[in-house]
């Protein structure tokens, strides 16, 4: 009876050290599981799916997912019309706060965590548990000390690493997937 007693108490004295050890809010330090999945994604201020011009030949897959397999080829030049897209990020961008940001309840020295981008200073972030969805982001200062157009109170240490893929459709109706990588013009409704 001794022994069960030693146990007892030596089990509570050591959860709660362990206890001590652990923040109080875990769940403003836990970061949403990867790769964080964005569906109907179209990145950008003025991404409109319709009618695509080719500028270098690409070939379309299955799926975006992984075991693609390619369906077709198509050729600099030719119209596509683009039908969805999905953005995936593999890794947030990693933001450190310089000065505080009381909207956001962030001090200096703080991370936001940055996935997609929506256009216009707009992205996804992470910050003290809680998604804030296309969240005006003008704040932040890119690596390369650009993109700041107020306040400059936080810099980019870190980008993550992120994929678009764009599912379209063949003039002879074939329908596939490309990774995103710049081959397709007419995709912003803004630039004519």
């Amino acid at each position: 009876m001794a022994h069960l007693r030693f146990f007892v108490i030596l089990s509570l004295v050591i959860t709660s050290l362990f206890a001590a050890q652990i923040p109080a809010d875990k769940s403003a330090t836990t970061e949403p599981l990867l790769p964080v999945i964005d569906y109907k994604a179209c990145p950008f201020e003025g991404c409109t799916f319709r009618k695509w011009v080719v500028t270098k030949d690409v070939t379309l897959y299955s799926t975006w997912k992984e075991g693609r397999k390619p369906v077709a080829a198509v050729k600099n030049g030719q119209v596509v019309t683009g039908l969805t897209g999905v953005h995936i990020t593999y890794e947030p961008d990693r933001v450190q706060v310089l000065q505080p940001l009381p909207e956001l309840r962030l001090q200096a020295g703080d991370i936001i965590l940055r996935y997609m981008y929506r256009g216009e200073g707009l992205a996804d972030i992470w910050t003290k548990g809680q998604w804030r969805r296309e969240y005006d982001c003008t704040f932040i200062t890119e690596k390369e000390n650009a993109g700041c157009l107020r306040d400059c109170a936080a810099k980019v240490i870190s980008e993550g690493r992120k994929d678009w893929w764009v599912q379209v459709k063949t003039s002879e109706g074939l329908i596939g997937w490309a990774k995103a990588e710049d081959q397709f013009d007419c995709m912003d409704s803004l630039g004519g």
